[in-house]
């Protein structure tokens, strides 16, 4: 039956042990003090503390040099460490009484500190998993534009994975191409992947998959190591390339499935940015002509005006109707009719400048906002839309396509939608009633 170890042997050495597992902040800290202890108590440096744990054999606890002659003194296995001590023969026998009990319970404490840290690594996993959850919501309550929607998803992945470089790959014909990409590794430089081929090996519905795959591996650029498809049903919006993580960390199990909820989340941002932008273009954008409704127009209109405004700028607007329309739609159809005006609309958007706004405000009625112009300098213009009608396909009878076209600017005609419009409006009948195929000007100018 084993002897409880002398009080007089142990001294301190219980009060000294229970001081260095409060104050260590890690296992080598924590051997290192109870060594110190026993250096103290036995007044010999000879003693030496050999520990193995489920990850590997720690660094020899003492002096560089284990001497020829030094003893086993304790050897005690708890689960998957195991703590070895040894000492030079002259403190052996009195060591080896306080040795076997300090040798289990140090067994015990770093068997227990590993379990306390693998729990904590799941507590700080969970707390990232729901930080980032966290921000994705932020993500799908703010409405934003597909590119900022991209940019946005790329960068929140690269962030909460810490990857060297990531970039983001939009469908586009018979290829993933890249839409966006950040990298700190000068070497990498993603180009398109067969969109086919990708799909076969990635079908709609699989999540992230690591980049080790081996078919995975022959498509995406070197050290691709998480590849994550982002789809909304049964449609592939994106697909997310992630490299090395900068942290050195793999992507394990949590990362996986954390990608994969990330992924879910970040294709319904995509989707609900593609539907917002697609509501705005129907709500902004007549139907026949591809061109901008009125609404739009006004809506346009009002703000050019207000710049205008601000900065003492001429603004001109040219309201445009088709003479004899009517004969279109007698001789040919309204087919005939919406063919003419989808044609008018690509002569315009040629003859126009980038800065300028195209619109049709209804039946054969179209309207041009040209910032930074003066009447005058629009009849450049004028002259040069007039010059290509003779390109449309003539009217009924042989008539040929023909406009009248209304001037007015601001401030001089008018400084709100409604005035000026009203006195682009009057010029153009002017026209009209004069035999159309002319522009009048509004008023004295």
């Amino acid at each position: 039956m084993d002897q409880p170890v002398a009080a007089s042997t142990l001294g301190t050495l219980p009060s000294a042990f229970a001081a260095a597992c409060r104050l260590s902040r890690n296992d080598a800290e924590l051997f290192e003090r109870c060594r110190d202890a026993l250096v103290l108590r036995f007044n010999s440096t000879a003693i030496w503390f050999e520990i193995t744990t489920p990850q590997g054999a720690l660094p020899r606890v003492g002096p560089a040099e284990v001497t020829s002659n030094s003893l086993e003194v304790a050897r005690i296995r708890s689960g998957e460490t195991q703590v070895v001590i040894r000492s030079g023969p002259d403190v052996a026998e009195a060591l080896r009484e306080a040795a076997l009990p300090l040798a289990h319970g140090l067994s015990v404490v770093v068997e227990l500190r590993g379990i306390l840290m693998e729990r904590q690594a799941a507590l700080d996993d969970a707390t990232f998993q729901l930080r980032a959850l966290r921000q994705v919501a932020r993500l799908l309550s703010s409405v934003h534009s597909s590119a900022e929607t991209e940019q946005l998803v790329l960068d929140f992945m690269a962030e909460v994975f810490f990857t060297w470089w990531a970039c983001l790959m939009r469908p586009s014909g018979d290829a993933y191409e890249p839409r966006i990409f950040r990298s700190l590794d000068d070497r990498v430089h993603p180009g398109p992947i067969a969109r086919s081929l990708l799909d076969t090996v990635l079908p709609t519905g699989v999540g992230a998959t690591g980049g080790q795959d081996i078919a995975v591996a022959a498509l995406a650029p070197p050290t691709t190591e998480l590849v994550v498809p982002l789809d909304a049903g049964t449609e592939r919006l994106a697909v997310l390339l992630l490299g090395p993580r900068m942290n050195d960390r793999q992507y394990g199990p949590a990362a996986l499935d954390l990608a994969g909820t990330l992924s879910f989340a970040a294709a319904i941002a995509l989707k609900n940015a593609h539907l917002v932008e697609q509501l705005q273009t129907a709500a902004n954008t007549d139907e026949l002509t591809a061109l901008l409704n009125r609404r739009a127009l006004e809506e346009r209109l009002a703000a050019e005006l207000a710049r205008s405004s601000r900065h003492a700028l001429d603004t001109t607007i040219l309201l445009l109707d088709l003479d004899r329309f009517k004969l279109v739609n007698d001789s040919g159809g309204h087919a005939a009719g919406d063919e003419l005006l989808r044609g008018v609309g690509r002569l315009l958007k040629e003859q126009c400048r980038q800065p300028d706004v195209i619109g049709r405000l209804g039946g054969d009625e179209f309207l041009l906002i040209l910032p930074m112009t003066s009447p005058r300098e629009a009849m450049v213009l004028v002259g040069r839309i007039q010059a290509s009608l003779a390109r449309l396909s003539p009217l009924g009878l042989g008539h040929p396509v023909t406009m009248s076209i209304g001037l007015a600017a601001a401030p001089h005609h008018g400084s709100t939608v409604g005035s000026l419009m009203a006195a682009a409006d009057a010029s153009m009948y002017k026209a009209k009633r004069a035999g159309g195929n002319r522009a009048e000007v509004a008023g004295e100018f």
